[in-house]
């Protein structure tokens, strides 16, 4: 008990002094095998580490960042924009589903937000402003919806939750497919209850010749998606060949067929993607020897029996408030790294779907990088749109409510998050 009350303070007390998060994982785990007398080698301490990142599975990590950079200084994201606005932007809200549909299918090419609000952030401001869409609505739009891709396959915190827990990345991915495609009609309808309350005009009309140039100019972009999760779910390859062959694969459209930017660029696109990559990595390698010494200490047991006598839908509250006060003021990779080992006990416990859990803690954590005061994505809005920090939080607010009540139907009524597996066992 003495060695988990110093871990647990001597961590949290780092990270509000500001350390790096790695820092503020590994310097307590090593301490308390020094002083607590655990008769542990400290030599085990970078065994631990390296065993932690030492995966077959881990190693599509580095490579979807390398994808999503990639396609971010590419032109990839722009066909995908024209092609969903041929195919909505006729609608009532139809600009505003074209961004969430966009991001739905840059998401199942990239895995990252951040990456998608990046590229496609600037495209779908100058439409959302042609479309006569408010300033304020059209960031947080935007902002939420680059979200989104983050819970699309192929997922870079997915893979991430999927290393830490051991859990079935294929399960994962189908689950994140599931909760994506509904939280992104969430969203659509959203947009067209706004576009209906401030009378958003309906512009052009659906035009066959339109959408068939928008689908061949977009076709080399479409079959990316089809490489990773037709290879993934036909049994090809595995998720980390799949990666390999679609970061292949956009290198080759990008500078062969597009023309986007040129062989010499892509040392800088992969030095970029080699430091993001780091920075996740050894923070699960930081996560390993936490999660280990807790163990030892006994905190994930200790939290099991704390929470014994409450019921499912009270634990899963305190985890979900947990997460959303944490994704306040650390990251979501940080936020995983940490909590993951210590609550996944629990909810094998209550004998919880693993790949529900996970998208669950995914969706907080995409929640989390558009709540003040330190989510990425206000920050990434206020330099892309030019935008002061108030204002973005303030276009953030209706769509972070309405994130936060999405979650809550997934964590309360599972079927609906688990639609699509569920609709698959059936056949």
């Amino acid at each position: 008990m003495t060695t988990g009350i110093f871990l647990v303070v001597f961590m949290v007390g780092l990270l509000f002094l500001g350390f790096p998060v790695f820092i503020a994982l590994t310097m307590p785990a090593t301490l308390a095998l020094l002083f607590f007398g655990t008769g542990v080698e400290l030599t085990i301490v970078v065994q631990r580490m390296i065993s932690g990142v030492n995966s077959f599975t881990l190693l599509a990590l580095p490579l979807f960042v390398f994808l999503a950079d990639i396609i971010a200084r590419g032109v990839m994201g722009d066909k995908i924009v024209n092609l969903t606005q041929a195919m909505v932007s006729h609608l009532k809200g139809g600009v505003a589903i074209t961004v969430v549909l966009a991001s739905l299918v840059f998401g199942a090419i990239s895995g990252s937000g951040t990456a998608s609000m990046l590229a496609l952030g600037g495209v779908f401001l100058i439409a959302l402003r042609q479309g006569k869409y408010d300033d304020e609505f059209s960031y947080g739009i935007i902002s939420v919806s680059s979200s989104l891709s983050s819970l699309i396959p192929p997922g870079v915190a997915m893979i991430l939750y999927a290393t830490i827990t051991g859990t079935s990345v294929k399960d994962v991915f189908l689950v994140g497919l599931s909760v994506g495609i509904v939280f992104g009609v969430i969203l659509a309808l959203y947009g067209i209850y706004y576009a209906i309350k401030n009378k958003i005009p309906v512009t052009g009309k659906f035009d066959m010749k339109t959408f068939v140039a928008a689908l061949k100019d977009s076709i080399w972009t479409i079959l990316a998606p089809i490489i990773i999760l037709g290879g993934i779910y036909g049994g090809f390859v595995t998720p980390t060949e799949a990666a390999a062959l679609a970061t292949v694969y956009a290198l080759i459209v990008e500078v062969f067929v597009y023309r986007s930017f040129k062989l010499k660029e892509i040392y800088e696109i992969a030095f970029q993607s080699a430091k993001t990559s780091t920075m996740i990595l050894i923070l699960i390698a930081a996560g390993t020897i936490m999660s280990w010494v807790m163990t030892i200490a006994q905190i994930p047991q200790t939290v099991g029996y704390m929470l014994l006598n409450l019921s499912d839908s009270m634990i899963l509250l305190i985890i979900t408030l947990t997460f959303i006060i944490l994704g306040m003021f650390i990251d979501g990779f940080s936020a995983m790294v940490i909590m993951v080992p210590i609550l996944f006990p629990v909810i094998q416990k209550m004998g919880m779907d693993p790949a529900l859990f996970g998208l669950l803690i995914v969706m907080n954590t995409a929640i989390g990088t558009n709540t003040p005061p330190f989510g990425i994505h206000i920050f990434a809005g206020v330099s892309k749109f030019n935008v002061s920090y108030i204002t973005m939080v303030r276009s953030l607010m209706p769509f972070v409510i309405v994130s936060i009540i999405s979650l809550l139907i997934f964590t309360y009524v599972p079927g609906v998050a688990l639609w699509l597996p569920n609709l698959l066992k059936l056949f």
